[in-house]
């Protein structure tokens, strides 16, 4: 058979990178970048090593269902669907359908239908209990843009701005922060711009080294720098005052709050000059156009990424930072209905509180979602609405979720666990049934998820202009396999337990988008009609973005920010009653380190050869498989350690084993490890070949995010303890 060269996207993470595809045999054998006018020839090594991954020998080929020993021996798809199917009908009939929960992960971007579908099934058997790895991550953006309220308009983002803020964020890595195609490139050309750039992290990373300013403060400080930058910006004159005094509330509250967060007094806490915030804060602020983003460092560092989230909205809203009547929209969407863009606030609306209550600590559903940090608690904890049954859609929670200890209870005591995997991952190892699922060169998909980034939060991603790309099935899956596309297993469930299914369109929340869809439940749909439902409303058809093969650009020149209507009521607010309490209770004089018992603080960190706990491969990791834990030179010194020492890591949780290595640029006092990495420690052979898994060492209950659940996942207190 001649090998050909077929032309895709990349859907190992939300990136979307074009792609050539080399195929011999019916399989793929080799992928590089295809040159666009969006990433310019950019790949990564995950995404270059998608025939390895894809042809891996640990590739599940076969569903699998456990026995009563523990073992898991193949089933066909058709019986386990079947026997799922029965087993769910059972539950719910006996315990309602709250009893029935579901969780995506971050590998759900291979298929723009898996989620869409699973959510079309979780409406029709009734069941509130739907999570996410949204709210382990960072899901104080979209709570604070709930209580902040929305600019109807695009922000300055990444269309030419003169400066930038990284809070706890490593574009260059995670791409947070950084627009579709190759970060370096976006970095260096907004340098040589002249544009500025500021970073605000304990580690000297890539993206630091390239900074105008670094501070380098310790870790959990984030709101308080945040109020410090801000205290300058009001004190001294910088804001847009022209833009708060039209659109936004709360100035003169949150003038007050912040007032007692000097540079000096914020300095002396977080480990920084005072004179380099307040140059930090000038540079922010006298420049025309620019943008601030969070990582999942401050998100997960303080138990407060709500509140740390809020003062990032506020930075950019103080300083003006959207576009205004007139502007043109570079990125109006495309496989969405057109963004309507004018220049005038959408008004905070409730952002926490909201929806299903959970049955501890308080918590419910909120703009983020249901606390995924909370789940294991619903699990355990007997009683009516105790979720006995869970399905697992494109990750890992026995290695992701926070407060491992507690989550490996959790999973083992559910009555039905299933998991849609393509891998024995450690969370499919203790599943009931795990359905070998097909893997993206060999479904259909197109660029909805950077549509719908548009909406995520301030500069978080997506394309700068407006463009999309679709691709067909590229190869067919292995011969002699018996895989499911994940979406297909939804509606084939749902048709064995006789339910009606209703698909949404991708950006249902959105005016102009279609009313669900009823599917016909008689028959078994393509994946490509599936799609054509998705892009009900688009503003660019379907079949126009089929016609090109690789990604283009669909421009809209006509697309203008238009005027605020007369007498437009609403505002932004940067005074939410709540956050400004909450950052009340941080101002100098109020703070207190509790956990003096520790020496270190461990800190979370990205892999650019990872996703998560995913495509840890020898084409990726070029030989570094473990999960190592990074010190500063000065530390291992004091502490007569070398790299390759073997070290115990102890939380008041739990510890973890642990290999020693240098990185020159991490602030002292703190260690930097990967999340969502590594096993579940059971045997020596598995940290050897995984790793460790930093989430062993959480609790999900002590400290955490009273809007969200998110417990503190990153500079948690360790002492170190030599073992080797």
């Amino acid at each position: 058979m001649a090998t050909t060269v077929r032309k895709s996207f990349c859907r190992v993470c939300h990136n979307a990178c074009p792609i050539q595809v080399e195929i011999d045999g019916g399989r793929a054998v080799k992928v590089r970048a295809d040159a666009s006018p969006t990433h310019g020839g950019y790949t990564c090594a995950r995404g270059r090593a998608l025939p390895d991954i894809e042809n891996s020998g640990s590739r599940l080929l076969h569903s699998m269902k456990r026995t009563a020993d523990g073992s898991h021996v193949p089933i066909e798809t058709s019986r386990a669907i079947a026997e799922i199917a029965d087993r769910l009908g059972s539950l719910i009939a006996e315990h309602g359908p709250r009893s029935v929960a579901w969780y995506g992960g971050t590998k759900l971007s291979p298929n723009p239908l898996s989620e869409p579908m699973s959510m079309a099934f979780m409406d029709a058997i009734g069941s509130p209990m739907r999570f996410t790895a949204n709210t382990i991550d960072k899901p104080g953006k979209v709570i604070a843009k709930g209580l902040h309220g929305s600019w109807l308009a695009p922000t300055h983002g990444f269309d030419e701005p003169d400066v930038a803020l990284y809070l706890g964020a490593n574009g260059l890595v995670s791409l947070a922060g950084t627009p579709h195609g190759s970060p370096g490139r976006f970095i260096a050309e907004f340098r040589a711009r002249g544009g500025r750039l500021i970073v605000i992290d304990p580690r000297r990373t890539a993206l630091a080294a390239r900074a105008t300013v670094h501070l380098q403060a310790r870790a959990g400080h984030d709101a308080a720098i945040l109020a410090a930058l801000l205290n300058v910006i009001l004190a001294e004159g910088w804001e847009d005052a022209e833009f708060l005094r039209e659109n936004v509330s709360g100035v003169d509250e949150l003038r007050r709050v912040v007032a007692p967060f000097t540079p000096q007094a914020v300095g002396d806490r977080a480990g920084v000059d005072a004179a380099d915030l307040v140059a930090a804060a000038r540079i922010f602020a006298q420049a025309r156009r620019g943008f601030a983003v969070a990582g999942t460092g401050p998100n997960m560092g303080a138990g407060n990424g709500t509140l740390v989230e809020y003062l990032v909205l506020v930075l950019d809203t103080v300083c003006g930072h959207y576009a205004r009547a007139g502007d043109r929209v570079r990125n109006p969407g495309t496989l969405i209905p057109r963004v309507p863009a004018k220049a005038q606030a959408s008004p905070p609306r409730p952002a926490f509180g909201i929806g299903e209550r959970i049955r501890v600590r308080g918590l419910s559903n909120s703009l983020a979602g249901m606390p995924t940090a909370a789940l294991p608690e619903e699990i355990l904890t007997p009683g009516e609405g105790r979720v006995r049954a869970l399905i697992v859609l494109g990750g890992n929670p026995a290695v992701v979720w926070p407060d491992q200890v507690l989550t490996l209870e959790a999973l083992r005591d559910l009555e039905l666990l299933v998991t849609l995997d393509v891998e024995m991952s450690q969370t499919s190892q203790l599943a009931h049934y795990v359905m070998a699922s097909q893997m993206s060169l060999e479904v259909p998909g197109y660029t909805l998820l950077s549509d719908l980034l548009l909406f995520y939060g301030n500069a978080s991603s997506g394309f700068v202009d407006a463009a999309a790309q679709y691709t067909p099935a590229l190869v067919e899956p292995p011969p002699g396999s018996d895989v499911i596309e994940e979406w297909r297993f939804f509606h084939e469930l749902a048709k064995e337990m006789g339910l009606a299914l209703n698909l949404r369109a991708g950006a249902s929340f959105m005016p102009g988008s279609p009313p669900p869809t009823p599917l016909d439940m008689t028959a078994t749909p393509t994946g490509d009609e599936m799609l054509e439902i998705l892009a009900a409303g688009s503003r660019v058809p379907l079949a126009e973005i089929k016609a090109n093969d690789s990604v283009a650009l669909y421009p809209d020149e006509t697309c203008v920010v238009a005027p605020k209507d007369e007498d437009w009521p609403h505002r932004l607010c940067i005074g939410d009653e709540t956050m400004l309490a909450e950052l009340e209770a941080l101002a100098p004089g109020r703070w207190r380190d509790t956990d003096a018992a520790f020496e270190f603080r461990l800190l979370s960190r990205r892999l650019d050869h990872m996703l998560n706990s995913s495509y840890n491969i020898p084409a990726t990791n070029r030989g570094k498989n473990i999960n190592l834990a990074y010190f500063n030179p000065d530390d291992l010194a004091r502490l007569g350690l070398a790299d390759g020492a073997r070290i115990e890591l102890v939380s008041a949780r739990a510890s973890i084993p642990g290999i020693v290595a240098t990185e020159p640029g991490l602030r002292s006092g703190y260690i930097s490890m990967a999340h969502g990495f590594g096993g579940v420690h059971d045997t020596e052979a598995e940290f050897a070949s995984a790793g460790s898994a930093t989430t062993r060492l959480l609790s999900a209950t002590e400290v955490f995010d009273r809007y969200s659940g998110q417990p503190l996942m990153s500079n948690v207190p360790v002492n170190v303890r030599v073992t080797g």
